[in-house]
């Protein structure tokens, strides 16, 4: 692996920081934002504003129009077994995603809420 490629892994979410390997997507969810329509997303990194606002659905087909929606990825790493949550909001137009900027919880901050 050359300099370049190790210098941009440390920057995807996907990549164990501390082993310096690819990390497993382990559980992948579907959430509806109700109380974030077009127009009024904002940037949130905290944990409580996901665990207060996030509303299960199974499919994209359950959010409704104007309202974003939000992936929850998480990623383990098979050598150190560290997990990190990776929350992906985005507003459904038309059949595609015009996704914001992700927020990493590298600490378990949302395990519980989310994965038990």
């Amino acid at each position: 692996m050359g300099l370049i490629d190790k210098f941009l892994r440390k920057y995807q979410d996907d990549w164990c920081r501390d082993c310096k390997c690819a990390m497993e997507k382990n559980r992948k969810q579907l959430f509806a934002l109700p109380d974030v329509s077009v127009g009024h997303y904002v940037r949130h990194e905290d944990a409580d504003f996901y665990k207060k606002n996030l509303r299960l659905v199974e499919k994209k087909a359950d959010i409704p129009a104007g309202m974003y929606a939000c992936g929850a990825i998480q990623y383990r790493c098979p050598e150190c077994g560290k997990r990190v949550t990776v929350m992906q909001p985005f507003l459904p137009v038309r059949g595609e995603e015009k996704h914001e900027i992700h927020v990493l919880f590298e600490h378990g901050e949302l395990d519980e809420f989310l994965w038990t």
